[in-house]
């Protein structure tokens, strides 16, 4: 601990005020003591922690009572290196408690010298006036870390949602140039054929008499054509709207949003067979609004997952209370993974995307404080649980 201004002494010019041979400042944050400053200095330090309660400095850090000892030969051994105390010595010692706002105890002031020199009520008297200064500066020094420690979760935190929503973006970029734009373009050259057609049957001579029946099957076709695609293109839309917001999620809430989800999923005899399964008795309706749609986009993105990669038979995902936490599940038969090599390794494509399925689950339940537990194992499925306490 430096002296700052000149107002707050260090371990060294305490042991100087206090005729020590030596102090120790520890720490506590309220479990365990660490060194936070040591006169004279030893490189070993840092690594000494002494748990409250236990000894004689996790005592005084427990009940807030200063202690005189004219001889104490502590049993940690790097303690006795921080002490230069040699087998079978020892030492006199004096630890007085360090009270920080509110009469906490944060910390504990600890002098040492020679058991021909013990410590009296005079040696208290002349540490009194410094243990409450040591311990305002102490629990100051606590706060900023705690608050520097919220700020970068904060921004971590921030950093991942920024994150989980360029990947959104990107997905639906991505579906909108590789469904609907395609299927724009192809409808236009349709329409672009069957124009030029017609065209050429207005043009010609009526003399030449009226068109085949094979001409006009063939503008016919590229009609029909450029209708199906439209279709197509119209349906890829909805899509893309509906990934990204869910009109049924605002209306009707988040059962009605995912029994929606599972049915748009289920389209199709190649796929999975999905089934939703809703804890009758489960009260949802004091789920925020804000988790509840995280809660969907997690869902989504599960489900997702398990249609295209997993190569399952059957997908199941579950929404239950239990006790006062939400738990939302997605189990599938498929193919499984190891998900230790999933979780540190985003595998890019050849052009450069990135997957972001698991990682994108992660980060939106570190975004509503949700717990993420995935259970894997190649070639028998995977279960993905989300508990959100509420």
């Amino acid at each position: 601990m430096t002296t700052g201004a000149g107002t707050v002494p260090g371990a060294e010019d305490l042991a100087r005020l206090l005729d020590a041979d030596g102090v120790l400042l520890f720490a506590s944050d309220g479990q365990d003591l660490t060194v936070a400053d040591i006169w004279p200095a030893h490189p070993a330090a840092a690594a000494l922690s002494l748990p409250v309660g236990f000894g004689v400095t996790g005592l005084v850090a427990r009940n807030g009572k200063p202690v005189l000892l004219d001889a104490d030969s502590p049993r940690n051994v790097l303690h006795r290196q921080l002490l230069g105390l040699e087998p079978q010595r020892t030492v006199a010692r004096m630890c007085l408690p360090l009270p920080g706002l509110e009469d906490r105890i944060v910390g504990v002031l600890a002098a040492h010298r020679s058991p021909r020199k013990p410590f009296g009520s005079d040696d208290l008297a002349a540490a009194a006036p410094y243990t409450a200064v040591l311990g305002l500066r102490l629990h100051a020094e606590q706060l900023w870390r705690t608050v520097n420690r919220h700020r970068t979760e904060r921004d971590r935190l921030i950093k991942q949602a920024i994150s989980a929503q360029e990947a959104e973006r990107r997905r639906i970029a991505f579906d909108l140039h590789d469904g609907v734009t395609t299927a724009l373009a192809s409808m236009s050259f349709h329409l672009s054929a069957a124009d030029l057609t017609v065209s050429e049957l207005a043009a010609r001579d009526l003399l030449a008499g009226p068109p085949s029946h094979q001409e006009f099957e063939r503008a016919r076709a590229e009609l029909v054509s450029a209708a199906k695609l439209a279709d197509l293109a119209y349906d890829q839309t909805r899509a893309a709207i509906s990934g990204l917001h869910s009109l049924v999620l605002d209306d009707l809430g988040l059962v009605a949003a995912m029994e929606s989800l599972v049915q748009t999923a289920a389209g199709g005899d190649d796929g999975p067979s999905i089934d939703l399964l809703v804890d009758p008795e489960a009260a949802l309706d004091d789920i925020p609004d804000h988790a509840a749609a995280a809660l969907y986009r997690i869902a989504q993105e599960a489900l997702a997952n398990a249609v295209k990669h997993a190569e399952a038979d059957r997908v199941v995902l579950s929404l239950r209370r239990v006790g006062d936490s939400i738990v939302l599940g997605c189990a599938d038969d498929g193919l499984g993974f190891d998900p230790a090599e999933r979780r540190t390794a985003r595998a890019g494509d050849a052009d450069g995307a990135q997957h972001f399925g698991l990682s994108s689950i992660a980060e939106r339940c570190a975004l509503i404080e949700a717990s993420l537990r995935i259970e894997s194992v190649p070639g028998r499925g995977t279960t993905l649980l989300v508990e959100l306490p509420l």
